[in-house]
This record gives C-alpha cells, sequence and structure tokens, in this order.
C-alpha cells in the first residue's frame, strides 16, 4: 500500500494538480452555491416571483458564485503557494549567507527536484565558501611568514658590528625567503589560470619517456647531493598533450620524491601501458603519509609536513592535479608511514 501511495505521488504532477485544485474549487463553488439556494427556497427566502424572474435570479447566482469561488479560492491558494513562500524565504536566507539552509519539499515531483536541487546548490556553495576561507587563510599565512623573516633580518642586517659570518648567513636566509616568496606567487598565478582552462589547448604529439628523462636530468644534482639511488623503468612513447603543462608534472613529482626521501634512499619511476591508458608511477621511499593526510594532499596549501620544515608552499599538488584533470587523466597517492610514498598518474593514450 505504502509502495502504491509513491508510486500515486510521483506520478501527480504540478499541471495535474493545478487541474484538480481548479476543478475542486468550481464543484465545491457549484455545490455550496446550490445548496444555498436550496435552503433560500425551502425557508421562503426565494419566493416564486424570483425565481421566475429571467434577470434577477441569474444575477444572484453569478454574485453568489464569484463571492463564494473568490472565498474557495483564497482559502485554496494559500495551502498551494505555502511551498513557493518556503523556496523564497529558503533563497532569501541563502542569498543572506546561511549555507546551512535546506529545502524539504516531496510532492509535487517538481517540487521535490526543485529541493533536491537547491540543497545541491547549498552545499556547493557551503564548499566553496568554506574553500575560499581556507585559501584566504592559507595564503596570508603563506605569504607573511617570508615576509616578516625578510623585514626581520633586514632590520639586523643594518648593524655595523655584525661578524662576516652571521651577515653571510642571514643574507642567504633573505635571499631563501624572497625565492619562496617568488615561488609562492608564480604558483598561484599558474594555478590561477589552470582553474580557469577548461579545454586543453597547445596539445601535440610528444615523446613521453624522452620528457621524463629530460626531467631526471634537469633534477640529477639534488638527487647525487643526497646520494640517492634512482631506478627508471621508462619507455618511449608517443602520446598527445600539452607538453610544457606535463613537464611541470613529472618536475613536480620528482621534485616532491627527492624533497620527501631521506639520504642514500631511492626513488623509482616505472611506466606502463595497456590499450587505452598510460600509467606513471612515482616512489621514494621516505617516511610516507598518515592515512588522514592523504585525501587532503591535493588541497590549496596543505602540507602534510605542519612543521613546513621542507620547502614549499602546498600548491604543487594542486597545479599537478588541475593539469592531469585538463588531459581526462586521474592521479592516486598510495602511502603508509615509514613505507613511503607512491604518485600514480593514469593518463588516457588517445587524448
Amino acid at each position: 500500500m505504502n509502495r502504491l501511495g509513491r508510486w500515486i505521488k510521483e506520478r501527480i504532477t504540478l499541471p495535474f494538480y493545478f487541474s484538480l485544485a481548479v476543478f475542486c474549487i468550481f464543484l465545491i463553488t457549484v455545490v455550496i452555491t446550490g445548496v444555498l439556494f436550496f435552503l433560500a427556497h425551502v425557508t421562503g427566502l426565494l419566493n416564486e416571483e424570483i425565481a421566475q424572474d429571467g434577470t434577477v435570479l441569474p444575477i444572484i447566482i453569478l454574485i453568489s458564485c464569484i463571492l463564494i469561488g473568490t472565498t474557495i479560492s483564497g482559502i485554496a491558494s494559500r495551502k498551494m503557494v505555502k511551498s513557493i513562500r518556503e523556496f523564497i524565504e529558503a533563497t532569501n536566507r541563502l542569498a543572506g549567507g546561511d549555507f546551512s539552509t535546506r529545502l524539504y519539499l516531496t510532492s509535487p515531483p517538481e517540487y521535490r527536484i526543485l529541493s533536491e536541487n537547491f540543497n545541491r546548490m547549498a552545499e556547493e556553495l557551503g564548499g566553496i565558501e568554506i574553500l575560499r576561507s581556507d585559501f584566504v587563510n592559507n595564503f596570508s599565512h603563506e605569504f607573511k611568514t617570508p615576509i616578516v623573516s625578510i623585514k626581520g633580518f633586514a632590520e639586523v642586517l643594518k648593524y655595523d658590528d655584525l661578524p662576516k659570518e652571521e651577515r653571510d648567513e642571514y643574507l642567504d636566509i633573505v635571499i631563501a625567503e624572497s625565492a619562496r616568496l617568488a615561488s609562492l606567487a608564480s604558483n598561484v598565478l599558474e594555478l590561477s589560470k589552470i582553474e580557469t582552462q577548461t579545454i586543453l589547448t597547445d596539445k601535440q604529439r610528444y615523446n613521453v619517456g624522452e620528457q621524463i628523462r629530460q626531467c631526471v636530468l634537469l633534477l640529477a644534482a639534488k638527487m647525487e647531493k643526497k646520494h640517492l639511488a634512482l631506478n627508471v623503468n621508462i619507455q618511449d612513447y608517443e602520446m598527445s598533450g600539452n607538453k610544457e603543462l606535463l613537464n611541470q608534472v613529472w618536475l613536480n613529482l620528482l621534485d616532491n620524491a627527492i624533497k620527501f626521501t631521506p639520504e642514500h634512499g631511492a626513488i623509482e619511476i616505472n611506466m606502463k601501458r595497456t590499450a587505452e591508458r598510460l600509467e606513471i608511477a612515482v616512489r621514494d621511499s621516505g617516511s610516507g603519509i598518515v592515512p588522514e593526510a592523504i585525501p587532503k594532499i591535493f588541497d590549496k596549501f596543505y602540507q602534510a609536513d605542519t612543521s613546513h620544515s621542507t620547502a614549499g608552499n602546498g600548491l604543487g599538488l594542486t597545479i599537478v592535479k588541475q593539469i592531469i584533470n585538463l588531459h581526462g587523466g586521474t592521479i592516486a597517492c598510495s602511502s603508509a608511514p615509514a613505507q613511503g610514498t607512491v604518485f600514480t598518474v593514469s593518463l588516457p593514450t588517445g587524448a
């Protein structure tokens, strides 16, 4: 019975509701008018002269129908527009910044769909507001920290009696913090440009295996400095994509692997091809990432290293994910504490 009731509710659409309402108003008006005239005739209020008059009776019937119909329509419309008022109030609250507002209209089906879409929109807007707030807070923190550091060391450098060793050390810190600011500004601009891009442009066919080998050569000095072992299993393979953007992907992933791998550790790069996908995995032997941090690593400014002891501003992986998404691919992270980390990029071979 409940299932039948739900089926009937789903089939009774808004036009049917309005048609039924008009019919009911008309029917009730006719019934009430008829009952009133019958009572008037029984009580003698409607005499034979009025009943036989061809002008007065129609006018009385018309006025009675208008008055009764208007009254019933007014009462019925309050019920019918109640849902619309709820929707208007909800949109006003949402426009006022209350993103927790939700609608729970169940019938007719059009109102239920309206509620579902409204709730989804409110949820998305709430998420965007949280992201915006987090972005502003994190961006302010990341910008403020090096600026305060530069200001502090610049003030110390004004002292004439400062030993040369300390002066050189402070100057190196100022240079490093300036480079950090420049990197942050460049990454924010790059991310902004990529986020506004919906269609992949400047696509070309090129050898992705050779591109990765060139990225390894660019970072070879960093690996040698930490005495890292490198195992590369890459084949030549031509694919279609934006060469410049994908170059950023490999450089970011390799640089991260070097950054989080301890001295005398190992880095491994593997390529696997299938009929429809190209998978490239970058593995390091670092300290790994705790499970609760993995879902957040692609968020803007998020850094799993909460001590900020490693260089970076938490935008590299965000940029990587955006570029991979533009190419119609996916990126996944697999990690566990003390077991290293693997980033696997999967790209469509027909891209």
